[in-house]
């Protein structure tokens, strides 16, 4: 898997996918959330999600984009992430999701 090399507030950074945590979207900015910082970037999050395409992320709520190598679990609407956080998935996307994630479990498996 490649980096990605986006031009973000902070300056131009090269990431590798696993890196990255999750992507949030706060007020108009999508912040890319690492291991070592975060970085924010003026993008639709429906760009970031398709440049991401084919990383194993999943979009579990509107202003969230995931990597899946950062779930625990999933249960009661509620991911819960490696790190301890907890976000919310909404219930029209809560069956989605668990299929998703339980598609990319199976997948790592092998």
């Amino acid at each position: 898997m490649g980096q990605v090399t986006l031009t973000f507030v902070e300056g131009e950074a090269a990431l590798e996918p696993d890196e990255i945590l999750y992507i949030e979207t706060c007020r108009h900015k999508n912040i890319f959330h690492t291991k070592e910082r975060t970085y924010s970037i003026y993008r639709k999050m429906d760009e970031i999600e398709a440049l991401m395409e084919g990383m194993e992320f999943l979009r579990c709520h509107q202003s969230f984009l995931v990597n899946m190598r950062y779930i625990r679990k999933i249960s009661s609407y509620v991911m819960t992430l490696t790190t301890g956080q907890e976000l919310s998935v909404p219930k029209a996307r809560y069956r989605e999701v668990k299929r998703r994630y339980a598609e990319y479990l199976e997948r790592d498996k092998r």
